[in-house]
């Protein structure tokens, strides 16, 4: 029953960053051990909770909401910014489960969710998150993993609350994770990589990965993009692992003139800190080539001529960006789990900003050890800096606790609370600080044990 409590507290708290996974990703067969690096690929945790296979698992519920900060894309009768108080219900339906196979793994993570504000109802509408993993190993030496997510939402706020985004590998630093309006987003995202491991210490991985996102609004653009990367691992010890290779990235921008291509070197260290906890720390950096449409002053005798006093004109740029990420995960004990992910990165940017140094770092918390109560925490900073153009800056905070209480065998009561900042902003002193409240009760039947053959 305690990892009852702990899924439900977990279902508005997890992290709407991705871990950007390390190697190979299963047990292998016989003795050989498979192509496992003290990591796991892009997906690998979907369906899992805490680490291991739960079967396909189902909840759902409705909250009551409270919101003190609607931010829509559209401009209040002063000319500023909208932004909207409203208070609604939330209903939402979650299907979740992973299991292992003969020679692989499957999981999944679904996510429906619709919320209805009776004096705001542009803000009404669904949510929809999709996480699907599957591997395979193809010889005792090889393994092919498959990882696919999507998405939509218009409450970039509400992603970190009851039944959306419960998929620690859906979110990702390519996807929609700095949005500044409540409006409409679609994300999809699919991965694909291949293991080999050469030796029990030395192993080679390839991966693509595809993605694309969507905005509605006339001026805020999408984005079309793609990675590559190609890794070699080595075992050190049974508790070590270090690793490099090289990535590239392309950023393809809709509504908006210009792309992004990077090409990049990495290296990482993973050590395995005892039988709870795992640090993981990668370093490297992408030399960016990037075009765009840029301002430019007219002559002022020109100008003077023709009544145009600037231009747009196209323009070509280099830089150099250093890429860092540390993650650490530690299971104090089978009541407590903490987690910490952080690290700076290139980004697509978030509708307004194109191709973007991201600055991240984020902090989970979950406890399960009071009988029938389960409690969580979690805080999200992001900083997103244009590295093209005109240099634009937005930060933001986010930060949410929550509780459940079981009340019966199958229902429970759960109560969310949350802030969202934005700390500063070069683009007109944009800043906003909003809180959500939601409370409400949650069903959640016993494991329905499903047999894939």
């Amino acid at each position: 029953m305690k990892q009852k409590v702990l899924i439900l507290s977990l279902a508005g708290l997890i992290p709407l960053y991705s871990q950007m996974g390390a190697g190979g990703g299963m047990g292998g067969m016989g003795g050989f051990g498979g192509p496992a690096v003290l990591g796991t690929g892009a997906g690998s945790g979907t369906g899992q909770r805490g680490g291991s296979d739960t079967g396909i698992s189902f909840f759902a519920g409705a909250t009551g909401t409270y919101d003190s900060g609607l931010t829509g894309f559209a401009l209040d009768a002063n000319g500023k910014i909208n932004n909207s108080i409203a208070a609604g219900l939330d209903g939402f339906a979650v299907v979740f489960g992973s299991k292992r196979l003969r020679r692989g793994s499957v999981g999944i993570n679904y996510s429906g969710h619709y919320r209805n504000y009776p004096s705001q109802s542009v803000f009404n509408g669904t949510d929809q998150t999709l996480g699907l993993f599957a591997n395979r190993q193809l010889t005792k030496r090889s393994t092919l993993s498959f990882f696919t997510s999507a998405m939509t939402t218009n409450r970039a706020f509400g992603n970190s609350f009851a039944g959306l985004s419960i998929d620690p590998t859906l979110g990702s630093i390519f996807g929609p994770t700095g949005e500044v309006f409540d409006n409409r987003v679609y994300f999809m995202n699919g991965n694909l990589e291949y293991s080999y491991q050469k030796s029990a210490r030395l192993s080679f991985s390839l991966s693509g990965n595809g993605f694309l996102t969507r905005r509605t609004g006339q001026v805020l653009f999408g984005t079309n993009g793609a990675t590559t990367n190609a890794m070699a691992s080595y075992r050190l010890s049974r508790r070590q692992t270090i690793s490099g290779g090289y990535q590239f990235l392309m950023f393809n921008f809709t509504r908006n003139f210009g792309d992004s291509y990077g090409n990049g070197a990495f290296g990482g260290y993973s050590l395995q800190l005892g039988k709870r906890a795992q640090l993981s720390l990668q370093g490297g950096f992408f030399r960016l080539e990037s075009l765009g449409l840029t301002q430019t002053a007219v002559d002022p005798v020109i100008a003077a001529l023709i009544g145009i006093s600037s231009v747009q004109e196209v323009f070509y740029s280099k830089s150099i960006l250093p890429t860092a990420q540390v993650m650490f995960s530690y299971r104090v004990n089978r009541l407590h789990s903490l987690g910490f992910n952080g690290g700076i990165a290139a980004t697509p940017g978030n509708g307004i900003i194109n191709t973007a140094r991201s600055t991240f770092a984020g902090l989970n918390y979950t406890y399960s050890g009071i009988r029938s109560i389960g409690l969580g925490a979690n805080v999200q900073y992001m900083k997103m800096a244009s590295l093209i153009g005109v240099n634009q800056t937005f930060e933001s905070l986010q930060s949410s606790v929550n509780a459940s209480r079981r009340l019966s065998n199958q229902i429970f009561f759960t109560v969310t609370a949350g802030n969202r900042q934005f700390l500063s902003t070069t683009t007109n002193g944009f800043k906003r600080n909003s809180y959500q409240v939601a409370a409400g009760f949650t069903w959640s039947p016993r494991e329905i044990p499903v047999s894939i053959r």
